[in-house]
C-alpha cells in the first residue's frame, strides 16, 4: 500500500496507516457517478454558465519573478473567445489591485460579518489582533506577509462577490498564495465547499515548519487552521470559516518537506501521491478523492490546480519543478472528472510563469484558437476541460 512518497511504512503510525488505507469500497459504490456530456455542459447545480475571470497577478509568496504575468498571458492566449465558443458567458473582472479600495465590501452571506473591509486592516501590526480586543502573538518569519495578506484579502472579496452572484469563479495566479484568498472567499459564501488540490507539493507548511519562509508553501495549512499565531497582513482570516480537514484531497503529491509530510499524515486530510497514481491509475484516484471529500455527492466543489503538478516535460513554464509528475492526459482527466460531477463551481490555476516557458510546438489536432507558449496553452486547455470540454 502506498502511504506517502519517500516514507517507509515502518515510520508510519498504525492509526495513520488505517486512516489512509484504500479499500475496495473506494472503487465501488462510493465512487462518484458519471454524467453525460450534455449534463457536464448544461447541468450546473450551484452556479450558472457565466465565468467570472479574476486576475491575481501576485508573486510575493515566492522569489521567482514572472508568475505575475499569468493572468495577462491567459487572456492573450484566447481564453475568453474559447470559453464563449463553449457556450459560456465570460466576464473579465480585471486584475486585483491590492493597493486600491475594495470594490466588494457590501457582499454579505450567512457566515460573513457585515461591514468587513480591507481598509479596516490597514495599520494592523504586531501586538493587537484585529477585532479581538486582546493582545496577540504574531509570526515574524513569513516573507512579504503584509503584501501577500493584503492581496489575498482583495481576492477574498472578489471571489465571495462572484460566488454570491452564482458565477463560475475562475481565479488565475500568480503563485499559489492566492488560494488563501480565493478559497477563503468561496468558503465564506459556500461554507460546505470541498476541494481537490492538485500539486506536486502539499502547501501545508506552517511558519514553524517552513524551510524557506515563502507563503506559497503554506496556504493550505492556513486555511485548515494549523497556524498557532497570527500573520501580519492576514488578521482578516480570523473571520473566515476554517476548512475541515476531511473536505480537502491532495492529488499528485511527490515533493514534501519532512515536517509537512508528518503533519499531513497525522491529520484528516486525504493524500494521493504519484505512487498512488501509478498504482491505481488517475481514474480510480479521482473516484477515491471525490468520494472522500464529498461522499454523498452534494457539495459544491473547487479545483485548485498548480501546474507544477504536471511533469516538467508537460509544463516547463513554472518555478518549482519536480520530476515524475502528471502526464498531459492525467491532468486533463482530473479536470474532466471534476466537470463530470456537475458540482464544480470554481477553480484556481496558479504558478504559470510565461517568462521561463518554452515555445509551443504546433501539433495536429491543436486548436488554432489557443495561442501562447507551452504552459500557457496548457492552462487554457485545462480550463476548457474543467468547464466540460471532452474529446467526443
Amino acid at each position: 500500500m502506498s502511504v506517502r512518497v519517500g516514507l517507509p511504512a515502518s515510520d508510519v503510525a498504525p492509526d495513520a496507516l488505517n486512516r489512509n488505507k484504500k479499500t475496495p469500497a473506494d472503487f465501488g459504490a462510493d465512487a462518484v457517478s458519471r454524467t453525460s456530456k450534455m449534463a457536464r455542459l448544461e447541468k450546473r447545480l450551484l452556479c450558472d454558465k457565466t465565468v467570472a475571470y479574476i486576475g491575481a497577478p501576485f508573486n510575493d509568496g515566492q522569489e521567482l519573478k514572472g508568475v505575475d504575468e499569468g493572468p495577462k498571458a491567459l487572456r492573450d492566449a484566447g481564453l475568453r473567445a474559447y470559453t464563449m465558443k463553449m457556450g459560456f458567458a465570460f466576464e473579465d473582472w480585471g486584475d486585483i489591485n491590492p493597493h486600491a479600495p475594495s470594490r466588494y465590501t457590501t457582499v454579505e452571506s450567512s457566515t460573513s460579518l457585515k461591514g468587513d473591509s480591507d481598509d479596516s486592516m490597514e495599520g494592523e501590526g504586531e501586538g493587537e489582533a484585529h477585532g479581538s480586543g486582546e493582545s496577540a502573538v504574531y509570526y515574524t518569519n513569513v516573507k512579504n506577509s503584509r503584501e501577500v495578506g493584503r492581496a489575498c484579502k482583495k481576492i477574498h472579496d472578489a471571489t465571495q462577490h462572484a460566488a454570491a452572484e452564482k458565477k463560475f469563479v475562475l481565479t488565475i495566479g500568480g503563485d499559489h498564495s492566492i488560494a488563501a484568498g480565493s478559497i477563503a472567499g468561496l468558503l465564506t459564501e459556500r461554507p460546505d465547499l470541498a476541494i481537490i488540490w492538485v500539486d506536486a507539493h502539499g502547501d501545508c507548511n506552517t511558519p514553524e515548519t517552513t524551510p524557506s519562509g515563502n507563503y506559497h508553501g503554506m496556504p493550505a495549512a492556513h486555511l485548515l487552521g494549523w497556524f498557532k499565531k497570527l500573520v501580519p497582513g492576514f488578521e482578516w482570516m480570523q473571520k473566515v470559516p476554517t476548512l475541515p480537514e476531511n473536505r480537502i484531497a491532495f492529488v499528485g503529491l511527490r515533493d514534501l518537506d519532512p515536517a509537512e509530510k508528518d503533519m499531513m499524515m497525522h491529520s484528516g486530510v486525504h493524500c494521493f501521491t504519484m505512487q498512488d497514481v501509478d498504482r491505481y491509475g488517475i481514474s480510480k484516484v479521482m473516484d477515491m478523492a471525490l468520494s472522500k471529500i464529498d461522499p454523498e455527492g452534494r457539495r459544491p466543489l473547487h479545483l485548485s490546480l498548480d501546474v507544477d503538478a504536471c511533469d516538467p516535460a508537460v509544463a516547463p513554464g513554472t518555478g518549482t519543478k519536480a520530476r515524475g509528475g502528471l502526464t498531459y492526459r492525467e491532468v486533463h482527466y482530473i479536470c474532466e472528472a471534476m466537470a463530470e460531477t456537475s458540482r464544480l463551481t470554481s477553480m484556481d490555476l496558479v504558478e504559470i510563469n510565461p517568462l521561463i516557458d518554452t515555445p509551443s510546438e504546433d501539433l495536429h489536432g491543436d486548436d488554432p484558437d489557443i495561442k501562447g507558449t507551452q504552459t500557457v496553452r496548457l492552462g487554457v486547455e485545462l480550463i476548457a476541460s474543467a468547464l466540460g470540454k471532452t474529446i467526443m
